[in-house]
């Protein structure tokens, strides 16, 4: 039987300014706890002490970027009083926990009248948060796009990332194949600097390198040569000069020597790699979860990021979370994001199933070929795999997409 939605007093508008008002409040409240880093899953572990379920779920209310986007993430009530109890022995500021807990309730309570229960409260927001009209946000990015090529001198119609995650052959950490493609790379300027970088690995907190080993995806390539590693079957051919850059960078990187401009030196371009134990199948002190993160620093149209993970590292209702990030306040050596980094762009994370059948991409026809070379590469099957894909238009440059997934905890 169907719920019967009671009358509410609350608006669709007024149940956003609540949940709005309630993110804000968990923002403040973590605040005021000595020490804390910052507001992800890893930070509220170790500033809290909540296991990672909880920390997740506490993580996703504080930097949903849609209020309505957070509602399946909240506890119930016994789980809010843990969250509760665990930021005052933490040494939360009463008030802002009072405040926080008053928002929650609100929140709740007006939220449930006005969808007639839980469940529906959930279904609703979900719906909302999907639907919010964006379409200023969007044509203000687009604006951006238009005015970052001309300023930079670059841009592309497609950028593209698909990562591959799967327990390494002694199963106790995950290798990671990652492809990053531009598609229809073009200068406005013949001079302008473009770099294509070698992918890298930090913890969960975005400041300490992790020591991989990274070698070329194709079993073609020249393993001798040096990342990033350029996938020749699906580049242009021939492509422009890529070389050394004269400045050392932070990454190892390669530059575009001066060409042509518009259709003249447009180009695509492929790289893959294997990032052999990037970390832990399970939890530990420094990794928490799966957090992929893309770095926007070309103007493009569209942005896709796909993250395909093996079956083993995902429940039967696991939903990643896609965050973009604003890079205004960043440095080289840390990829650190504070909750005020957020950018809200209404993300939406799209499950497109196991194997790579459904994953056709508009814009490169020759995507799942793509994909198939990579999973023949590494020797995994495609079956075993779950993949999940989250679309940018005209993401704002600079800028990080995160992907995120929370991995088991060990028992």
């Amino acid at each position: 039987m169907s719920a019967v939605r009671k009358p509410s007093s609350a608006s669709t508008p007024e149940i956003r300014e609540r949940l709005a008002a309630l993110q804000a409040l968990v923002r403040d409240m973590l605040a005021t706890v000595p020490g804390v880093a910052g507001s992800r899953p890893v930070d509220i572990v170790a500033a809290l002490g909540l296991d990672l379920k909880l920390a997740w779920k506490v993580a996703r209310i504080a930097q949903s970027g849609d209020p309505f986007a957070c509602v399946r993430h909240l506890p119930g009530a016994t789980g809010w009083r843990i969250v509760l109890d665990a930021a005052r022995k933490a040494g939360a500021a009463t008030a802002a926990i009072t405040a926080a807990d008053a928002a929650f309730e609100r929140a709740l309570a007006d939220g449930v009248a006005w969808a007639g229960d839980r469940k529906a409260f959930e279904m609703m927001a979900a719906d909302l948060a999907r639907g919010s009209d964006l379409r200023i946000d969007v044509e203000h990015r687009r604006q951006l796009y238009l005015g970052g090529s001309y300023v930079w001198g670059v841009r592309a119609r497609l950028a593209i990332r698909a990562d591959i995650i799967g327990p390494a052959p002694r199963g106790k950490h995950l290798d990671c194949a990652t492809i990053r493609g531009f598609v229809d790379v073009e200068r406005l300027r013949s001079d302008a600097p473009w770099l294509l970088e070698a992918p890298f690995v930090v913890d969960d907190r975005g400041t300490k390198p992790v020591p991989t080993r990274l070698v070329p995806l194709d079993p073609d390539a020249d393993r001798a040569a040096a990342a990033p590693h350029i996938l020749q079957e699906f580049s242009t051919d021939p492509l422009p000069t890529l070389r050394p850059p004269a400045v050392k960078r932070p990454t190892r990187s390669l530059e575009l020597a001066e060409g042509g401009v518009g259709s003249e030196g447009r180009f695509t371009v492929f790289q893959g790699s294997l990032l052999r134990g990037i970390q832990p199948v399970r939890t530990s002190k420094r990794h928490h979860g799966i957090f992929q993160l893309s770095k926007h620093r070309t103007p493009v149209e569209r942005s896709v990021f796909d993250l395909i993970v093996h079956e083993s590292l995902v429940g039967p209702k696991a939903q990643p979370e896609a965050i973009l990030y604003s890079d205004l306040n960043s440095t080289p050596s840390t990829f650190l994001h504070e909750s005020t980094d957020r950018i809200p762009a209404g993300l939406a994370v799209d499950a497109l199933g196991s194997g790579v059948r459904r994953a056709k991409l508009d814009g490169f026809a020759r995507y799942g070929e793509l994909l198939e070379h990579a999973f023949a590469a590494l020797g995994w099957s495609p079956s075993e795999f779950h993949l999940f894909r989250v679309e940018a238009p005209y993401p704002p440059v600079p800028s990080t997409l995160s992907f995120e997934l929370p991995l088991e905890e060990d028992t």
